[in-house]
């Protein structure tokens, strides 16, 4: 225990730390760490898990730390982070991850894995609310550039940079965001082109449907995007609109061969159909406008039941090596998908259908769901 600020000192160097980094991480001032190595003082006895785990010592390296009971313990915190992610429960893994890292100071995963829910707390006004209040943003993007700065992991680092460039503009740094993004490697560059053209035989098979449905999916979410008000939207006209999300579907419904067998696509389907069922009353048009809402209904629910089942292989010909399984999916809000397109029938547009038959009989199904 004695020499303790001289293990600190050589792990240190070896590891090319500086003091002041070093306090940085531990909340206290660089010169509590020269008193330690210096012999002058002693680490108080909270921070020394955090010191065993910055330095990611064995447990003979510093104050007997079991590396398996370590193991064990993050094992449990990943398999919690995991599952509140399923449920869309953000704020749960904000406070979890804050957390590990009190105890894990250095644990780059952490970081991002504290940064993905700081960003993603904003499925309901209330969350955007309190988001800015709290700077959650700010914290997210601190956190990644720390992972710029200390880590030397490739994966993480291309993590925390998709994190810094959706979330630079955010803040007013959109500078800062493109010149992360103009040193990424272009599209045709990446790990899903690359490995399809490694693979052979099934692999090849299972990675070129991997890569369509990754295709569609961005592009179906681009012309989504493309008729917003924030681009085109300004200069569509509702029939314009129209045709847009139309075209995203129809990307899905050509290679999944019709909405019965979308799975996990369906949550985009659903989005789809009430987008279409809000153009159609802002027309006038409402056995349109419940057709469609009719059809977000079946989407939601299909992906309700399909979230609480098992791993479901697809069916087209198109992405029958592909497979959806619910429980590696996560999501940014708590509450299903029929909940979600309950709360959009709140919208002003549909209260041309307040009093149909129809519209009550969906929200009724939507609500004993």
């Amino acid at each position: 225990m004695l020499k303790i600020g001289e293990k600190i000192k050589e792990l240190r160097k070896a590891q090319d730390v500086t003091q002041e980094k070093l306090a940085d991480y531990l909340n206290i001032s660089y010169q509590a760490v020269s008193k330690w190595e210096n012999g002058l003082a002693l680490p108080d006895i909270t921070l020394l898990p955090k010191l065993a785990n910055f330095f990611g010592v064995t447990s003979d390296e510093l104050l007997s730390i079991n590396p398996t009971e370590d193991e064990s313990k993050l094992d449990e915190y990943y398999k919690l982070y995991r599952e509140n992610n399923r449920q869309g429960k953000m704020m749960e893994n904000i406070v979890l991850a804050r957390k590990v890292l009190d105890e894990y100071p250095r644990n780059f995963q952490w970081m991002l894995n504290l940064a993905y829910p700081l960003v993603q707390y904003e499925a309901t006004d209330e969350q955007k609310a309190y988001s800015r209040e709290h700077k959650f943003i700010e914290e997210a993007t601190a956190l990644c550039e720390r992972i710029l700065e200390d880590c030397t992991e490739e994966s993480m680092r291309q993590s925390a940079i998709n994190i810094l460039c959706y979330n630079y503009p955010r803040i007013g740094r959109t500078k800062d965001a493109l010149r992360l993004a103009n040193k990424m490697p272009e599209m045709l560059l990446s790990k899903e082109p690359l490995l399809f053209h490694i693979y052979t035989g099934e692999e090849k098979i299972a990675q070129a449907q991997k890569n369509l449905l990754s295709m569609i999916d961005m592009s179906a979410g681009l012309i989504w995007v493309l008729a917003s008000n924030e681009l085109m939207g300004k200069e569509l006209s509702i029939e314009d609109k129209i045709k847009f999300i139309k075209t995203a579907i129809n990307l899905f419904q050509l290679v999944l061969d019709g909405d019965e067998n979308s799975l996990f696509y369906n949550c985009r389907l659903c989005r789809y159909y009430e987008k279409l069922a809000s153009l159609y009353c802002m027309l006038g048009d409402k056995a349109t406008a419940l057709e469609n809402l009719k059809l977000a209904e079946a989407t939601a629910t299909a992906y309700d039941k399909c979230e609480n089942s098992g791993e479901e292989k697809y069916r087209s010909l198109f992405a029958n090596r592909q497979t959806f399984n619910p429980k590696t999916v996560g999501k940014n809000w708590e509450g299903t998908e029929s909940q979600m397109l309950l709360d959009y029938f709140e919208k002003k547009c549909y209260d041309i259908l307040r009093d149909n038959k129809e519209f009550i009989e969906i929200q009724n199904r939507l609500k004993n769901l």
